[in-house]
């Protein structure tokens, strides 16, 4: 490392552009479904779940687990978008800055 102060600098940089993303992340709603859309869950690219909708034609009191199974399903299908807007949005974080190798 050449300049220890132009390092700081970089990574001062580099945390306003995480509060920034971190921002962004928890603004961003994402929608998973299950079974064609009868059972929908929004939650944030940060994972927090904000609704839960599910159509109410397809509530059976005689088969839960087929709408437990139908809301563990869109969820996962959420959280797959979640990750991967995060994973994109994370993964440009330190693009343009000239930190040592290794560092991240």
């Amino acid at each position: 490392m050449k300049n220890p102060f132009e390092a700081m600098k970089q990574l001062k940089k580099l945390q306003e552009k995480m509060e920034k993303i971190e921002e962004e992340l928890s603004q961003t709603l994402v929608e998973g479904s299950a079974g064609g859309g009868v059972v929908k869950i929004v939650l944030t690219a940060r994972e927090e779940v904000k609704e839960v909708k599910i159509n109410p034609e397809v509530v059976d009191k005689e088969d839960v687990e087929m709408l437990e199974d139908l809301i563990a399903s869109a969820l996962r299908d959420a959280l797959a978008k979640a990750k991967e807007i995060s994973s994109q949005k994370l993964g440009s974080l330190t693009e343009g800055l000239s930190l040592p190798p290794g560092l991240f």
